[in-house]
């Protein structure tokens, strides 16, 4: 008996939004609150921790970090020590001497021990190769089906954190043979491994800093699905997964191909798209 290795697509889609202040701006001056990039800490470990305010106007300003309604700091750098597992959000306030103000947060993932995880350096013809293919659907009319027809849109860029955090599910999908977009909660669940449970994209995409007012994450894979082209087709033909490659609101993307003759579907796909705070 001859047995044949039927290609099979599988995809699923997931996508988040959050928001942030944008710059105050007046007649007389604009003020600006940066809290800084998110940070990855083991628990009980102290971090120094620096928000940035600014303003035009040269006035003087004043700061505040809060947790929840807990305050932290008055001023703009502090040391911070988490002592439970898990993703802390801290909010920075910056307050013009007028009473006006603004507000950002960033995330601190606290884990039980430092996520050790090996990433292979991506070449940039291959990173070239990923761009194209999304890019240039992106620079045609696309009909999804149930989410509407999507206009020419603008290019997507590359980012090295979003590539991080695709190389990560990819790989934990691969060697723990699941498909879903949280992680298996096994040793090759890095971010899942360090947090002590499975990880949610947020995590992934947070413990390599990427600090994002909306992501989403494309997964697919097929025994014949061996090129950026084939994939981006594949999901072209699903709806949601066509409404994530055609989002004007992204703007960036990591995307990685694992391909393992042993596991179940050979060539694995993850697409990260980000648009950043």
């Amino acid at each position: 008996m001859k047995f044949i290795k039927i290609s099979l697509l599988a995809i699923f889609t997931l996508l988040f939004s959050s928001c942030v202040d944008e710059p105050k701006k007046s007649s007389e001056y604009t003020m600006t609150a940066d809290a800084g990039e998110d940070r990855q800490v083991k628990i009980n470990e102290t971090i120094t921790i620096l928000g940035k305010g600014t303003t035009t106007d040269k006035s003087e300003l004043s700061y505040l970090w809060e947790k929840g309604e807990s305050t932290l700091a008055t001023t703009a750098l502090f040391s911070y020590t988490p002592t439970v597992v898990g993703t802390d959000t801290l909010t920075f306030t910056v307050q013009h001497n007028d009473g006006s103000f603004l507000r950002d947060e960033m995330n601190v993932v606290v884990t039980e021990t430092r996520v050790k995880s090996t990433i292979p350096t991506i070449s940039q013809s291959k990173i070239d190769t990923y761009l194209n293919a999304v890019n240039k659907v992106r620079n045609r009319k696309q009909t999804c089906g149930s989410q509407g027809t999507f206009l020419a849109t603008g290019k997507l860029i590359w980012n090295e954190k979003l590539y991080n955090s695709s190389y990560e599910h990819t790989q934990d999908l691969v060697l723990s043979q699941t498909f879903s977009h949280e992680g298996s909660g096994r040793e090759s669940d890095w971010t899942g491994t360090a947090l002590g449970k499975a990880s949610l994209l947020t995590e992934r995409v947070e413990s390599y800093g990427y600090k994002w007012k909306m992501i989403g994450e494309n997964l697919g894979a097929g025994t014949n699905i061996d090129t950026a082209e084939k994939m981006v087709d594949g999901w072209l033909k699903s709806d949601h997964h066509c409404a994530n490659l055609m989002n004007p609101e992204f703007t960036e993307l990591g995307m990685v191909l694992i391909k393992d003759e042993s596991s179940r579907y050979t060539h694995y796909w993850t697409q990260n798209f980000g648009k950043p705070r």
